[in-house]
Order: C-alpha cells, then structure tokens, then sequence
C-alpha cells in the first residue's frame, strides 16, 4: 500500500527528532498566572497589553498554563520570580484560598480588584509561612475557634477568651506577639492595605491575619483584636454569610476587639463618671487603645453622657486624635518574622535564597514581614540553602504572658 493511500488511522506520527524551541516545554501553572495577575492588581486586558497579547491569550494562559517562552515576560509584568510559576508538588496550592473564605475589615470601602489584589497577598503570605515553617519551628494554634457556643456574646467570648490565655482583667499585651504566640500568622499588607485594612482568613485550618502598618499602633491593635473576633466567633458560619443577612458580623466582631483590650470592670475602676479628657487620656495609654475607642467604651458603659461624648470627639478631634495618636505607642513588630531574620543572618541565609525558594521578590518579603527580610544580606557568610529536618529546625518560643508589666 502507498503512502498516499493509507488513512490517518493507519499512520504512526512520530514526534520529530529535531523539536522547535515551545515542543516538549512544561507550560507555567495558570493558576499562578491568574493569582499574580490578580495580586498585581491588572485585569486580563491590562496584563495583555503589557505582553502584547489579546486577552484570549491571557484567559487561555489561566485555564490552560502559559508558554515557558513567556516566563521572564510574565514574571516582570508582575512583579514575581520566574520560579513563582513552576511551583514543587510540595508547595500549598494558593489558589485554594478564594475572596468568599476571607473576613475583610473593610469590606464597602473597597473595589473588588483591590480586594482580589489583597487576597493575593494573602496567598503569597502563605508561600512565605510555608517557607518558614520547612525551617522553622512555630507555635501551634490553641484558638477555640470550633469552641465557642453560637448563643454566647461578643462581650462573653472576649471574656471567655481573656480567661483561657490568663490576663483576667489585665491590659493586653504587645497584640501582634500575643497572636504569634496562640499560633495565628500574622502578617503585613503590601500598599494595597489602605484600601481594605485588615484582613483574616483560615487555610488548612491554621488562621492568618493581615494587618496594615500606615495605620497607629493602638489602632493596628483593635484591628488584630477585631480579626480574632471574626477567627472565634464567625469561621465556621463563614459560608452561611449570605444566608444570614440580619446578623452584622462587624459590629459583632468591634465589640469583641473592645472588650478584649477594655473589659468592662477594668475600665470602671479606671474611668470615673463624667470623665474629662485627661482621664480618657490616661486611659488610652493604661489600655493602650486609640483615644476614639476610649472614649466610645466610656460612653457605652455610662461614664460619659451622650453630651459629654460628643464633645469629647470634637475636643479629641481638634488634639488630632481622630486622624491619628499623637506622642502614641511605638509600633508593634513581629517576633516570627525578627527571629527567622536573626537565624537566617547567622546561619548565611540571604533574602534572595528565599526569594528563589518561594518565587517572591524581595521586596514582597519585606512588605509581608514587617520590613524584617531586606536587612538578612550574606556579607558575612555564603548563601546557602539549609535542607532542614523537624531536628534541625530552630524552635521559636513565645511566652508574652510571662512578659506581662503592669507600668
């Protein structure tokens, strides 16, 4: 039989011996194009013009992967590592985590694209703590987030919750390192927290919270205060958001975040009635709260009248408490991210090690970390990566309870 008359089914195709340069070549992950895409804040059309492609190009990248030709084109165009792209089978799979599984702090303020970039920082944050955690021993999450009765308060889980981690009726600690030490990530936002503040979320069942550093240290507090009463209180009715239109999970989750850091009694003893704004001064800085929480919580609880109250706005309004905390606290850092600094300079571990490792720029880690990670270089020591076992691991202990000053 000729070649000419046998049917396609009857011919072998051999691949050829002398491939092009896309033949045999892995396509890049297109669920990482779509979260990069997504966390640099560009719609399909914006990314396309920027590769010189239509937007059926990028679409088919996302569902399909993109050309390994496009890597060091995709990787600039948003502000990755090439090796964000061709993720180990060992990494968490960020796509996972989805804007409906993320408690925003303020949701109406933001557009969806903003919000949709934060949650993509969110996913890179989870890269960053899987990173840490193949080096690193952290603290464990003890949150009773499957422990708290659905008929209990804001007021009595704050409670509930001050007497589980032993401060009674005590003024808080440092909050960032007090989270760190019950187990939840924490982490800062990139410049895209202006626009959606804070933020928390639950990925394979360990809690993250994302906080926004432009913002006061008091404030910055209320906020990781605010995200552990949606963590307690809320996740496991997190999908039924939509079904429970009547119950305002924010206020639910402010009054938490105020007394968790102002309980009730303890503000009583402090505050007198009538109160002036020296007392509520003072009071702000023994509860280490913005002077507007203060001043809400003594009105709440009957130490300001309601004509008192606004007048102690507009007094603190005009002392500049309302845009900021004049002569506030010093900014809370995180003690995770320090200690992995610190290990990571003596042991010759530079910032671009993990940089290539978790497909993450430098500067994405120093935003994420609290500005700790572009001060770790390998001046001193060759870069190096550190194969590490769980005996291997250095173990970061926090005890902030047994940190606990009164002055």
């Amino acid at each position: 039989m000729s070649v000419e008359k046998m049917t396609m089914s009857q011919l072998t195709i051999l691949q050829s011996p002398f491939p092009n340069s896309e033949q045999g070549r892995a396509a890049l992950n297109p669920n990482r194009v779509r979260c990069a895409r997504e966390t640099a804040g560009l719609s399909k059309v914006q990314l396309a013009e920027r590769l010189g492609v239509t937007s059926r190009t990028i679409a088919n990248y996302e569902e399909e992967g993109a050309p390994a030709a496009q890597l060091r084109e995709l990787s600039q165009a948003l502000h990755t590592m090439p090796s964000f792209f061709t993720p180990s089978p060992s990494d968490p799979d960020i796509g996972d985590l989805s804007e409906g599984q993320v408690w925003f702090r303020s949701l109406r303020k933001s557009t969806v694209r903003q919000r949709r970039s934060a949650v993509g920082h969110g996913r890179y944050s989870l890269l960053f703590f899987h990173w840490i955690e193949e080096h690193f021993h952290l603290p464990q999450c003890d949150l009773p987030m499957d422990e708290i009765d659905s008929s209990s308060t804001p007021k009595q889980t704050a409670i509930m919750l001050r007497g589980d981690w032993g401060y009674g009726e005590n003024p808080l600690p440092d909050m960032t390192a007090l989270a760190e030490s019950h187990g939840i990530r924490v982490f800062s936002l990139p410049s895209v927290g202006k626009e959606v503040d804070a933020f928390s979320f639950v990925f394979n069942n360990v809690p993250y919270i994302a906080v926004d550093l432009q913002k006061s240290a008091e404030r910055i507090r209320f906020d990781i205060a605010h995200e552990i009463g949606h963590l307690v209180m809320h996740e496991n009715s997190l999908d039924e958001r939509t079904s429970m239109p009547s119950r305002d999970v924010e206020s639910e989750a402010h009054l938490f975040a105020a007394n968790l850091l102002m309980p009730e009694r303890r503000v009583k003893a402090i505050v007198p009635v009538h109160a002036s704004l020296r007392d509520l001064l003072a009071a702000k800085k023994y509860f280490k709260v913005s002077a507007m929480a203060m001043a809400r919580c003594a009105h709440e609880i009957g130490r300001l009248t309601d004509w008192e109250y606004r007048s102690m706005c507009s007094a603190l309004t005009a002392k500049g408490y309302r845009a900021g905390e004049p002569n506030g606290i010093a900014l809370e850092q995180s003690k995770v991210f320090r200690f992995v600094a610190q290990s990571n300079r003596d042991r010759g571990i530079s910032t671009t090690t993990i940089s290539e490792e978790t497909g993450l720029t430098t500067q994405e880690l120093h935003a994420l970390s609290f500005g700790n990670l572009l001060a770790v270089t390998a001046a001193e020591k060759k870069p190096q990566h550190v194969e590490a076992t769980a005996g291997q691991r250095p173990a970061l202990s926090l005890h902030v309870n047994n940190e606990y000053q009164t002055e």
